[in-house]
């Protein structure tokens, strides 16, 4: 009998922590991309060192966005993009010979959903916004 008690505890436990989730919209744009370097993109999303979801793949020339669950609170938020480079996919940094790192790093607090903006300038580097379009520079 207390198994039977114990099944819709877990259950509600369940429910009540998948409920704790909201909506990460991640808005990626590459500008200065050097003739020839267009390279196969996609980008990770990671929660507290966690990868919870990629983006699918497309050409920096193409401005993409994905949506991701992400639970609500503060966590850990890494943006990671990656190219294709000879079949294989690497991390888009300094360390892998790229012009830029082609990442972003904070800690946040998700309470609703949200839109991050990432411009990826191959002249001045990373830009982030969450409340409107990063402008580029002139």
């Amino acid at each position: 009998m207390k198994k039977l008690l114990l099944i819709p505890i877990l259950m509600l436990v369940a429910l009540v922590g998948y409920s704790q989730t909201t909506k990460l919209t991640v808005n990626i744009k590459f500008v200065g991309i050097e003739e020839g370097y267009d390279h196969e993109t996609k980008s990770v999303v990671l929660i507290d060192g966690e990868e919870i979801a990629f983006s699918p793949n497309t050409l920096q020339s193409k401005t993409g966005a994905f949506t991701v669950d992400v639970p609500q609170g503060s966590h850990q938020l890494k943006v990671v993009n990656y190219a294709l480079y000879e079949g294989n996919w690497e991390e888009h940094t300094v360390a892998n010979e790229y012009s830029i790192d082609c990442l972003y790093e904070e800690t946040h607090t998700f309470k609703k959903p949200e839109k991050l903006y990432l411009l990826f300038d191959i002249d001045s580097g990373t830009t982030a916004s969450w409340k409107k379009p990063v402008k580029m520079k002139k």
